[in-house]
Protein backbone atom coordinates (compact mmCIF):
# COMPACT_ATOMS: atom_id res chain seq x y z
CA UNK A 1 0.00 0.00 0.00
CA UNK A 2 1.28 3.63 -1.06
CA UNK A 3 1.16 6.74 1.13
CA UNK A 4 1.07 9.83 -0.38
CA UNK A 5 3.20 12.83 0.29
CA UNK A 6 0.39 14.45 1.88
CA UNK A 7 -0.10 11.70 4.50
CA UNK A 8 4.37 11.48 4.97
CA UNK A 9 4.21 15.78 5.41
CA UNK A 10 1.10 15.28 8.70
CA UNK A 11 3.46 12.86 10.13
CA UNK A 12 6.52 14.99 9.30
CA UNK A 13 4.00 17.98 10.89
CA UNK A 14 3.39 15.93 14.24
CA UNK A 15 7.37 15.50 14.77
CA UNK A 16 8.20 18.59 13.78
CA UNK A 17 5.63 20.15 17.25
CA UNK A 18 7.17 17.16 19.44
CA UNK A 19 10.58 18.39 18.53
CA UNK A 20 9.53 22.24 19.04
CA UNK A 21 10.61 23.06 15.59
CA UNK A 22 13.55 21.09 15.15
CA UNK A 23 16.22 24.23 16.45
CA UNK A 24 14.38 26.13 14.68
CA UNK A 25 16.76 28.84 12.43
CA UNK A 26 14.03 30.70 10.47
CA UNK A 27 12.36 34.07 10.52
CA UNK A 28 11.62 37.33 9.20
CA UNK A 29 11.57 40.36 10.51
CA UNK A 30 9.84 41.60 13.51
CA UNK A 31 8.28 45.08 14.48
CA UNK A 32 11.69 46.33 16.72
CA UNK A 33 13.75 44.84 13.33
CA UNK A 34 15.38 41.92 14.93
CA UNK A 35 14.56 38.73 14.16
CA UNK A 36 15.09 35.43 16.31
CA UNK A 37 15.37 32.25 16.18
CA UNK A 38 12.16 31.10 17.02
CA UNK A 39 10.41 33.22 14.68
CA UNK A 40 7.76 31.86 12.74
CA UNK A 41 6.28 34.42 10.34
CA UNK A 42 6.80 32.85 6.73
CA UNK A 43 9.24 34.11 4.53
CA UNK A 44 7.53 36.51 1.45
CA UNK A 45 4.74 37.40 3.73
CA UNK A 46 6.33 41.23 4.32
CA UNK A 47 7.11 41.43 0.46
CA UNK A 48 4.01 39.95 -1.30
CA UNK A 49 2.30 42.59 1.30
CA UNK A 50 4.55 45.39 0.74
CA UNK A 51 3.69 49.07 -0.18
CA UNK A 52 3.49 48.71 -4.14
CA UNK A 53 3.64 52.30 -4.58
CA UNK A 54 7.00 52.86 -3.20
CA UNK A 55 10.36 52.79 -5.38
CA UNK A 56 12.68 50.02 -4.66
CA UNK A 57 16.27 48.45 -5.65
CA UNK A 58 16.84 46.26 -8.81
CA UNK A 59 20.64 45.30 -6.87
CA UNK A 60 21.36 43.64 -3.00
CA UNK A 61 25.11 43.65 -2.30
CA UNK A 62 25.79 40.90 0.88
CA UNK A 63 28.67 41.14 2.79
CA UNK A 64 30.11 37.41 3.27
CA UNK A 65 33.31 36.79 5.25
CA UNK A 66 35.70 34.41 2.90
CA UNK A 67 35.77 33.37 -0.48
CA UNK A 68 34.35 29.70 -0.89
CA UNK A 69 36.43 27.12 -2.98
CA UNK A 70 34.10 26.20 -5.07
CA UNK A 71 29.94 26.61 -5.54
CA UNK A 72 29.63 22.33 -6.14
CA UNK A 73 27.55 21.90 -3.07
CA UNK A 74 27.32 18.10 -4.21
CA UNK A 75 31.31 17.87 -3.07
CA UNK A 76 31.01 20.92 -0.67
CA UNK A 77 29.88 20.89 2.60
CA UNK A 78 31.22 24.57 2.75
CA UNK A 79 28.63 26.98 4.49
CA UNK A 80 28.93 29.95 2.20
CA UNK A 81 28.59 27.20 -1.09
CA UNK A 82 25.78 26.30 0.20
CA UNK A 83 24.21 30.76 0.75
CA UNK A 84 25.29 31.08 -2.43
CA UNK A 85 23.79 28.61 -4.43
CA UNK A 86 21.00 26.65 -2.29
CA UNK A 87 17.50 27.90 -3.02
CA UNK A 88 19.18 30.37 -5.38
CA UNK A 89 20.77 28.57 -7.80
CA UNK A 90 19.85 24.95 -7.94
CA UNK A 91 16.44 23.69 -6.15
CA UNK A 92 15.82 19.48 -4.77
CA UNK A 93 13.51 17.22 -5.08
CA UNK A 94 12.35 18.07 -1.16
CA UNK A 95 13.13 21.24 0.71
CA UNK A 96 12.61 22.49 4.05
CA UNK A 97 10.03 24.81 5.77
CA UNK A 98 11.51 26.86 8.65
CA UNK A 99 10.16 23.92 10.90
CA UNK A 100 12.40 21.75 9.30
CA UNK A 101 9.38 19.30 7.41
CA UNK A 102 10.38 18.55 4.26
CA UNK A 103 8.05 19.51 1.63
CA UNK A 104 8.45 18.55 -2.38
CA UNK A 105 10.22 21.22 -4.68
CA UNK A 106 11.01 19.89 -8.07
CA UNK A 107 9.06 16.85 -6.83
CA UNK A 108 4.97 17.94 -7.49
CA UNK A 109 4.37 14.57 -4.69
CA UNK A 110 6.42 11.81 -3.08
CA UNK A 111 4.96 8.24 -2.67
CA UNK A 112 6.38 5.88 -0.09
CA UNK A 113 5.64 2.65 0.67
CA UNK A 114 4.73 1.44 4.39
CA UNK A 115 8.40 0.02 5.50
CA UNK A 116 10.19 3.18 4.00
CA UNK A 117 12.01 0.96 1.86
CA UNK A 118 10.60 2.58 -1.88
CA UNK A 119 10.22 6.34 -2.79
CA UNK A 120 8.80 7.87 -6.02
CA UNK A 121 8.67 11.16 -6.97
CA UNK A 122 6.61 12.58 -9.37
CA UNK A 123 8.49 15.79 -11.22
CA UNK A 124 6.98 18.77 -11.85
CA UNK A 125 6.50 19.13 -15.76
CA UNK A 126 7.92 22.14 -17.57
CA UNK A 127 10.39 23.09 -14.94
CA UNK A 128 13.82 24.79 -17.02
CA UNK A 129 17.07 24.57 -16.47
CA UNK A 130 18.67 27.94 -17.06
CA UNK A 131 20.57 26.82 -20.24
CA UNK A 132 16.98 26.45 -21.46
CA UNK A 133 16.86 22.95 -21.32
CA UNK A 134 13.63 20.72 -19.44
CA UNK A 135 14.62 19.01 -16.55
CA UNK A 136 13.84 15.51 -17.18
CA UNK A 137 14.53 12.28 -14.92
CA UNK A 138 17.26 12.09 -16.52
CA UNK A 139 18.99 14.59 -14.64
CA UNK A 140 17.41 13.97 -11.28
CA UNK A 141 18.88 10.17 -11.81
CA UNK A 142 22.38 11.79 -12.15
CA UNK A 143 22.22 14.47 -9.39
CA UNK A 144 20.84 12.44 -6.90
CA UNK A 145 23.40 9.69 -7.73
CA UNK A 146 26.02 12.00 -7.42
CA UNK A 147 24.74 13.13 -4.58
CA UNK A 148 24.72 10.17 -3.12
CA UNK A 149 27.89 9.28 -3.64
CA UNK A 150 29.45 12.33 -1.91
CA UNK A 151 28.00 12.20 1.26
CA UNK A 152 29.29 9.22 3.33
CA UNK A 153 25.44 9.72 5.43
CA UNK A 154 22.91 9.46 2.80
CA UNK A 155 25.62 6.07 1.78
CA UNK A 156 25.16 4.78 4.99
CA UNK A 157 21.12 5.14 4.86
CA UNK A 158 20.39 3.80 1.28
CA UNK A 159 23.17 1.44 0.90
CA UNK A 160 23.48 0.14 -2.23
CA UNK A 161 20.40 2.10 -3.88
CA UNK A 162 20.35 3.84 -6.37
CA UNK A 163 17.65 6.59 -8.01
CA UNK A 164 16.02 5.02 -11.15
CA UNK A 165 14.01 6.29 -13.75
CA UNK A 166 10.60 5.11 -14.12
CA UNK A 167 9.70 7.75 -16.66
CA UNK A 168 10.68 10.89 -18.24
CA UNK A 169 8.56 12.34 -14.60
CA UNK A 170 8.89 9.63 -12.40
CA UNK A 171 12.01 8.43 -10.33
CA UNK A 172 12.70 5.80 -7.53
CA UNK A 173 14.95 4.51 -5.06
CA UNK A 174 14.19 0.94 -3.34
CA UNK A 175 16.73 0.55 -0.51
CA UNK A 176 17.31 -2.95 1.50
CA UNK A 177 16.32 -1.50 4.66
CA UNK A 178 13.96 1.06 6.11
CA UNK A 179 15.16 4.46 5.44
CA UNK A 180 12.51 6.36 7.62
CA UNK A 181 14.56 9.97 7.06
CA UNK A 182 15.49 10.08 3.48
CA UNK A 183 13.17 13.05 2.76
CA UNK A 184 15.00 14.65 5.76
CA UNK A 185 18.20 13.62 4.39
CA UNK A 186 17.31 15.63 0.77
CA UNK A 187 15.68 18.42 1.84
CA UNK A 188 18.66 19.01 4.22
CA UNK A 189 20.61 22.12 3.24
CA UNK A 190 23.83 20.87 4.57
CA UNK A 191 23.70 18.03 2.44
CA UNK A 192 22.68 20.03 -0.61
CA UNK A 193 20.90 17.81 -3.27
CA UNK A 194 20.99 20.23 -6.13
CA UNK A 195 19.44 19.19 -9.40
CA UNK A 196 21.31 20.16 -12.41
CA UNK A 197 21.38 18.82 -16.16
CA UNK A 198 23.12 15.64 -16.33
CA UNK A 199 25.22 16.96 -19.51
CA UNK A 200 26.94 19.10 -16.36
CA UNK A 201 27.43 16.24 -14.24
CA UNK A 202 29.07 14.73 -17.02
CA UNK A 203 31.15 17.19 -17.86
CA UNK A 204 32.78 17.62 -14.88
CA UNK A 205 36.46 18.97 -14.41
CA UNK A 206 38.66 15.92 -14.12
CA UNK A 207 41.81 17.18 -11.89
CA UNK A 208 39.14 18.49 -9.61
CA UNK A 209 36.09 16.28 -9.93
CA UNK A 210 33.96 19.77 -9.77
CA UNK A 211 31.57 20.83 -11.81
CA UNK A 212 32.48 23.57 -14.43
CA UNK A 213 29.10 25.57 -15.02
CA UNK A 214 26.85 26.47 -12.50
CA UNK A 215 23.53 25.65 -13.99
CA UNK A 216 20.44 25.18 -12.07
CA UNK A 217 16.82 25.36 -12.19
CA UNK A 218 16.42 27.98 -9.53
CA UNK A 219 15.23 31.52 -9.39
CA UNK A 220 18.61 33.33 -9.91
CA UNK A 221 21.50 32.38 -12.75
CA UNK A 222 25.16 32.19 -11.98
CA UNK A 223 26.42 35.58 -13.70
CA UNK A 224 29.84 36.45 -12.76
CA UNK A 225 32.61 35.33 -10.24
CA UNK A 226 35.09 38.13 -9.79
CA UNK A 227 37.73 36.22 -8.14
CA UNK A 228 38.53 37.22 -4.86
CA UNK A 229 35.59 39.89 -5.18
CA UNK A 230 32.24 38.99 -5.13
CA UNK A 231 29.50 36.40 -7.36
CA UNK A 232 27.16 38.06 -9.15
CA UNK A 233 23.85 35.89 -9.70
CA UNK A 234 21.03 37.61 -12.41
CA UNK A 235 17.54 36.78 -12.09
CA UNK A 236 15.95 33.83 -13.73
CA UNK A 237 13.52 35.64 -16.10
CA UNK A 238 11.81 32.20 -16.93
CA UNK A 239 11.55 30.60 -13.59
CA UNK A 240 8.38 29.20 -12.79
CA UNK A 241 7.57 29.70 -9.29
CA UNK A 242 5.48 27.13 -7.64
CA UNK A 243 2.69 26.97 -4.56
CA UNK A 244 1.21 30.64 -4.22
CA UNK A 245 2.05 33.80 -3.63
CA UNK A 246 2.31 34.70 -0.12
CA UNK A 247 3.05 30.98 0.49
CA UNK A 248 6.76 30.30 1.53
CA UNK A 249 8.58 28.81 4.78
CA UNK A 250 12.53 28.48 5.04
CA UNK A 251 13.37 27.73 1.64
CA UNK A 252 10.35 26.08 0.35
CA UNK A 253 7.71 27.91 -1.36
CA UNK A 254 6.54 30.67 -3.84
CA UNK A 255 9.81 32.49 -4.79
CA UNK A 256 8.98 35.93 -6.66
CA UNK A 257 12.46 37.12 -7.18
CA UNK A 258 12.01 40.85 -6.83
CA UNK A 259 15.67 41.80 -6.82
CA UNK A 260 17.81 41.44 -10.29
CA UNK A 261 20.76 41.29 -9.18
CA UNK A 262 22.68 40.08 -5.93
CA UNK A 263 26.03 40.22 -5.35
CA UNK A 264 27.67 38.39 -2.51
CA UNK A 265 30.95 40.54 -1.97
CA UNK A 266 33.96 38.88 0.23
CA UNK A 267 34.84 40.98 2.92
CA UNK A 268 36.88 39.90 4.96
CA UNK A 269 37.68 42.20 8.20
CA UNK A 270 34.55 42.23 10.03
CA UNK A 271 34.62 45.91 11.23
CA UNK A 272 34.30 46.78 7.43
CA UNK A 273 31.43 43.45 6.86
CA UNK A 274 29.18 45.85 9.74
CA UNK A 275 29.99 49.57 8.92
CA UNK A 276 29.26 49.11 5.53
CA UNK A 277 25.73 48.35 6.33
CA UNK A 278 25.37 51.41 8.35
CA UNK A 279 26.73 53.49 5.12
CA UNK A 280 24.56 52.00 2.78
CA UNK A 281 27.78 50.05 0.86
CA UNK A 282 25.88 47.04 1.69
CA UNK A 283 22.63 45.97 2.44
CA UNK A 284 23.50 42.75 4.59
CA UNK A 285 26.83 41.70 6.63
CA UNK A 286 26.63 38.25 7.10
CA UNK A 287 28.06 36.64 10.18
CA UNK A 288 29.61 39.49 12.74
CA UNK A 289 31.15 39.17 15.76
CA UNK A 290 29.17 39.48 19.29
CA UNK A 291 31.81 41.90 20.94
CA UNK A 292 30.06 44.65 18.38
CA UNK A 293 26.40 43.82 18.71
CA UNK A 294 26.64 47.07 20.44
CA UNK A 295 26.99 48.73 17.44
CA UNK A 296 23.56 47.57 15.95
CA UNK A 297 21.08 47.20 19.06
CA UNK A 298 18.29 49.32 19.33
CA UNK A 299 19.29 51.46 15.96
CA UNK A 300 16.18 51.28 14.18
CA UNK A 301 17.86 51.74 10.89
CA UNK A 302 19.06 48.16 10.92
CA UNK A 303 17.25 44.73 11.02
CA UNK A 304 19.53 41.88 13.40
CA UNK A 305 18.98 38.57 12.33
CA UNK A 306 20.23 36.28 14.89
CA UNK A 307 19.93 32.01 15.47
CA UNK A 308 21.56 29.18 16.80
CA UNK A 309 24.25 28.50 14.09
CA UNK A 310 25.43 25.30 15.86
CA UNK A 311 28.02 23.47 17.89
CA UNK A 312 31.37 24.46 18.52
CA UNK A 313 34.05 21.62 18.42
CA UNK A 314 37.11 19.68 18.41
CA UNK A 315 36.96 17.11 15.52
CA UNK A 316 39.95 14.29 15.68
CA UNK A 317 41.45 12.84 12.87
CA UNK A 318 41.64 9.34 13.40
CA UNK A 319 43.07 8.37 10.36
CA UNK A 320 46.88 9.10 11.60
CA UNK A 321 48.81 10.73 14.01
CA UNK A 322 48.78 11.40 17.92
CA UNK A 323 44.71 11.89 17.64
CA UNK A 324 44.11 7.85 16.66
CA UNK A 325 45.22 7.01 19.93
CA UNK A 326 41.81 7.31 22.15
CA UNK A 327 43.85 8.27 25.11
CA UNK A 328 45.24 11.53 23.59
CA UNK A 329 41.62 12.61 22.66
CA UNK A 330 40.53 11.53 26.43
CA UNK A 331 43.29 14.03 27.37
CA UNK A 332 42.15 16.47 25.36
CA UNK A 333 38.88 16.53 27.15
CA UNK A 334 40.01 16.65 30.07
CA UNK A 335 42.37 19.31 29.89
CA UNK A 336 39.97 21.84 28.18
CA UNK A 337 37.46 24.07 30.28
CA UNK A 338 34.39 24.25 28.09
CA UNK A 339 33.69 27.50 28.98
CA UNK A 340 36.86 29.08 28.30
CA UNK A 341 36.50 28.04 25.31
CA UNK A 342 33.52 29.63 24.43
CA UNK A 343 33.17 33.07 26.50
CA UNK A 344 37.16 33.81 24.57
CA UNK A 345 35.52 33.11 21.20
CA UNK A 346 31.63 34.68 21.89
CA UNK A 347 32.32 36.55 24.93
CA UNK A 348 29.28 37.41 26.06
CA UNK A 349 26.30 34.59 27.16
CA UNK A 350 23.87 36.07 24.99
CA UNK A 351 25.82 34.42 22.12
CA UNK A 352 26.83 30.99 23.39
CA UNK A 353 25.60 28.53 26.00
CA UNK A 354 26.88 25.51 27.61
CA UNK A 355 25.49 21.97 26.23
CA UNK A 356 26.47 18.47 25.97
CA UNK A 357 23.67 16.80 24.04
CA UNK A 358 25.24 16.90 20.44
CA UNK A 359 21.48 17.41 19.56
CA UNK A 360 20.12 20.82 20.61
CA UNK A 361 18.09 20.94 23.54
CA UNK A 362 14.55 22.71 20.97
CA UNK A 363 15.06 18.91 19.61
CA UNK A 364 12.69 17.79 22.33
CA UNK A 365 13.13 14.06 20.24
CA UNK A 366 16.69 13.93 19.98
CA UNK A 367 17.98 15.73 22.66
CA UNK A 368 20.37 13.67 25.33
CA UNK A 369 21.74 13.99 28.77
CA UNK A 370 23.29 10.46 28.04
CA UNK A 371 27.35 10.86 28.85
CA UNK A 372 26.66 13.84 29.80
CA UNK A 373 28.97 13.63 32.89
CA UNK A 374 32.16 13.38 30.96
CA UNK A 375 31.29 17.14 29.47
CA UNK A 376 32.72 20.19 30.99
CA UNK A 377 34.78 17.69 34.03
CA UNK A 378 38.06 18.77 33.82
CA UNK A 379 40.49 17.30 35.92
CA UNK A 380 44.08 18.26 34.77
CA UNK A 381 45.77 15.69 36.98
CA UNK A 382 43.21 13.05 35.53
CA UNK A 383 44.53 14.53 31.87
CA UNK A 384 48.00 13.95 32.63
CA UNK A 385 47.49 10.23 33.46
CA UNK A 386 46.05 9.86 30.22
CA UNK A 387 49.23 11.28 28.83
CA UNK A 388 51.55 9.22 30.50
CA UNK A 389 49.57 5.91 29.73
CA UNK A 390 49.20 6.39 25.94
CA UNK A 391 53.16 7.19 25.95
CA UNK A 392 52.97 10.84 25.18
CA UNK A 393 56.55 11.64 24.83
CA UNK A 394 56.51 15.63 23.97
CA UNK A 395 55.12 14.81 20.21
CA UNK A 396 53.90 18.05 18.70
CA UNK A 397 49.52 17.99 18.61
CA UNK A 398 48.71 19.97 15.30
CA UNK A 399 45.97 21.76 15.07
CA UNK A 400 44.31 23.16 12.10
CA UNK A 401 42.45 26.94 12.20
CA UNK A 402 40.54 28.44 10.09
CA UNK A 403 41.59 32.01 9.86
CA UNK A 404 38.85 33.66 8.32
CA UNK A 405 36.16 33.15 11.21
CA UNK A 406 37.25 34.89 14.78
CA UNK A 407 35.94 32.42 16.65
CA UNK A 408 38.31 30.11 15.42
CA UNK A 409 40.98 31.49 16.45
CA UNK A 410 39.72 32.87 19.57
CA UNK A 411 39.33 28.99 20.67
CA UNK A 412 42.53 28.11 19.51
CA UNK A 413 44.31 30.11 21.20
CA UNK A 414 42.87 28.74 24.60
CA UNK A 415 42.71 25.29 23.56
CA UNK A 416 46.12 25.57 23.12
CA UNK A 417 46.98 27.24 26.13
CA UNK A 418 45.25 24.39 28.29
CA UNK A 419 46.79 21.80 26.65
CA UNK A 420 50.40 23.02 27.16
CA UNK A 421 48.83 23.29 30.76
CA UNK A 422 49.32 19.77 31.33
CA UNK A 423 52.51 19.54 29.52
CA UNK A 424 51.60 19.05 25.56
CA UNK A 425 53.38 20.64 22.76
CA UNK A 426 51.01 22.05 20.74
CA UNK A 427 51.50 24.25 17.21
CA UNK A 428 48.46 25.99 15.17
CA UNK A 429 48.31 25.92 11.73
CA UNK A 430 45.89 29.14 10.95
CA UNK A 431 45.33 29.56 7.31
CA UNK A 432 42.47 31.00 5.23
CA UNK A 433 39.17 29.73 4.43
CA UNK A 434 39.95 28.34 1.02
CA UNK A 435 43.40 26.74 2.27
CA UNK A 436 41.38 25.21 5.32
CA UNK A 437 39.20 23.72 3.40
CA UNK A 438 41.70 21.85 1.08
CA UNK A 439 44.34 21.27 4.12
CA UNK A 440 41.25 19.51 6.49
CA UNK A 441 41.13 16.97 3.53
CA UNK A 442 44.64 15.60 4.14
CA UNK A 443 45.10 13.55 6.81
CA UNK A 444 48.94 14.29 7.03
CA UNK A 445 48.56 17.55 8.16
CA UNK A 446 47.11 17.94 11.40
CA UNK A 447 45.79 15.90 14.30
CA UNK A 448 42.18 17.69 15.24
CA UNK A 449 40.85 20.76 13.32
CA UNK A 450 37.92 23.10 15.52
CA UNK A 451 34.83 22.98 13.84
CA UNK A 452 30.93 24.36 14.02
CA UNK A 453 28.84 22.03 12.55
CA UNK A 454 25.30 23.36 11.98
CA UNK A 455 22.07 22.27 13.55
CA UNK A 456 20.56 19.26 11.53
CA UNK A 457 17.44 17.07 12.02
CA UNK A 458 18.47 13.57 12.47
CA UNK A 459 21.65 12.55 14.19
CA UNK A 460 23.03 10.20 11.76
CA UNK A 461 23.14 13.23 9.30
CA UNK A 462 25.94 15.24 11.78
CA UNK A 463 28.88 15.21 9.16
CA UNK A 464 31.10 14.59 11.70
CA UNK A 465 30.05 11.03 12.16
CA UNK A 466 30.60 10.70 8.45
CA UNK A 467 33.51 7.93 8.16
CA UNK A 468 34.47 9.92 4.34
CA UNK A 469 34.22 13.45 6.14
CA UNK A 470 37.40 14.99 7.32
CA UNK A 471 37.78 13.21 10.79
CA UNK A 472 37.10 10.36 9.61
CA UNK A 473 35.20 8.72 12.36
CA UNK A 474 35.33 4.85 10.94
CA UNK A 475 34.44 3.60 14.31
CA UNK A 476 32.16 -0.02 14.44
CA UNK A 477 30.00 0.57 17.43
CA UNK A 478 28.86 4.05 15.90
CA UNK A 479 28.44 2.87 12.16
CA UNK A 480 26.45 0.21 13.69
CA UNK A 481 24.52 2.39 15.77
CA UNK A 482 24.03 5.02 13.03
CA UNK A 483 22.78 2.25 10.62
CA UNK A 484 19.94 1.02 13.41
CA UNK A 485 19.09 4.84 13.63
CA UNK A 486 18.63 5.29 9.75
CA UNK A 487 16.55 1.78 9.17
CA UNK A 488 14.16 2.31 12.18
CA UNK A 489 10.53 2.44 11.65
CA UNK A 490 9.53 4.95 14.21
CA UNK A 491 11.41 8.06 16.23
CA UNK A 492 10.82 6.70 19.24
CA UNK A 493 13.16 3.71 18.02
CA UNK A 494 15.86 5.66 16.64
CA UNK A 495 16.09 7.83 19.68
CA UNK A 496 17.17 4.73 22.02
CA UNK A 497 19.75 3.70 19.01
CA UNK A 498 20.85 7.63 19.25
CA UNK A 499 21.01 7.78 23.25
CA UNK A 500 23.08 4.54 23.06
CA UNK A 501 25.66 6.30 20.05
CA UNK A 502 25.98 9.53 22.05
CA UNK A 503 26.94 7.72 25.54
CA UNK A 504 29.11 5.88 23.74
CA UNK A 505 30.88 9.14 21.86
CA UNK A 506 31.65 10.73 25.47
CA UNK A 507 32.88 8.09 27.17
CA UNK A 508 34.77 6.15 24.74
CA UNK A 509 34.91 6.60 21.33
CA UNK A 510 35.31 10.79 21.36
CA UNK A 511 35.58 11.47 17.50
CA UNK A 512 34.85 15.25 18.41
CA UNK A 513 34.63 17.24 21.47
CA UNK A 514 31.29 19.55 22.33
CA UNK A 515 32.03 22.54 23.90
CA UNK A 516 28.90 24.42 23.90
CA UNK A 517 26.37 26.49 21.07
CA UNK A 518 26.77 29.68 19.88
CA UNK A 519 24.67 32.03 18.41
CA UNK A 520 25.74 34.13 15.45
CA UNK A 521 23.87 37.29 14.11
CA UNK A 522 23.72 39.26 11.03
CA UNK A 523 22.57 42.94 10.09
CA UNK A 524 20.82 44.24 7.13
CA UNK A 525 19.50 47.96 6.59
CA UNK A 526 15.87 48.07 7.74
CA UNK A 527 15.06 48.85 4.04
CA UNK A 528 15.38 45.32 3.18
CA UNK A 529 12.02 43.85 3.74
CA UNK A 530 10.76 39.77 3.06
CA UNK A 531 14.63 38.33 3.26
CA UNK A 532 14.34 34.80 4.92
CA UNK A 533 17.14 34.05 7.54
CA UNK A 534 17.25 30.35 7.39
CA UNK A 535 20.98 29.18 8.00
CA UNK A 536 21.95 32.52 6.30
CA UNK A 537 20.05 35.04 3.96
CA UNK A 538 17.86 33.69 1.07
CA UNK A 539 16.87 36.46 -1.00
CA UNK A 540 14.05 34.17 -2.57
CA UNK A 541 11.62 37.03 -1.94
CA UNK A 542 13.42 39.91 -1.14
CA UNK A 543 12.52 43.67 -1.65
CA UNK A 544 14.57 46.70 -1.18
CA UNK A 545 13.12 49.89 -0.52
CA UNK A 546 14.89 53.24 -1.78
Amino acid sequence: MKRTWKRIAAVALCMSILMTGCAKGGGSQTENNQTEGSTTEGAGSESDNADTSKTTKDVIHIAMHAVPDSLDVHLLSDQLARIIGYGMIWESLMTMTEEYIPKPELAESCEVNEDCTEYTYHLRKGVLFHDGQEMKADDVVASMNRWIDSYGSVAEMVGDARFEKVDDYTVKIATETPALFLNELIAAQSQCSAIMPETVINEVDESTGFIKEYIGTGPYCFEEWADGQYVKLTKNEDYQPYGNPGEASGWWGYKNAYIKDVYFDFVPDTTTRGTGVMTGEYDFAFQLPSDNYSMFEGNQDISIYKENAGSAMTVFNKKEGLATNPLIRKAVLYAVEPEHVMQAAWTSEDFYRMESSYMSREQANWHSEEGSESYNAVNKEKAKEYLKEAGYQGETFRILVNSSNNFFTAMAVVIKAELEDIGMTVELNSVEAATFLNQRNDSTLYDAFLATPIPVCVPSMQIYMNPSWPGWTTDEKLQELNGKINAALSVEEAKGYWDEAQKYCWEEALPVIKYGEFFNYSVSSAKVKGLMYFNGPYVGNAQIEE
